[in-house]
């Protein structure tokens, strides 16, 4: 969100697409980040990651980097409705 805010001096001179831009291009990059976390969590943990209780830190991570992966993503898609929808001239 702070490089759209960075690039909103410049957008407002040339175009409005350069947030968008930028703003889909990370969303891309989140979602790519959950998917890695996902194929972690379907793997499950390995046998020196089992801890004696059975527990799996491992999953537990992995499990954690989707979550984090999809609200980032929803983050980011908001921030993308916003750029499309409000022009970076407003001040």
């Amino acid at each position: 969100m702070q490089g759209v805010y960075v690039l909103a001096h410049f957008s407002c001179e040339q175009t409005r697409i350069s947030g968008a831009i930028m703003s889909a291009v990370l969303a891309i990059v989140a979602l790519a980040g959950t998917v890695i976390s996902a194929r972690a969590v379907q793997r499950g943990a390995g046998a020196e990651w089992t801890d004696a209780q059975g527990g799996g830190p491992r999953t537990f991570m992995a499990w954690l980097g989707v979550g984090s992966g999809v609200l980032f993503a929803l983050v980011i898609a908001n921030q993308f409705a916003a750029s499309l929808m409000i022009s970076p001239c407003l001040r």
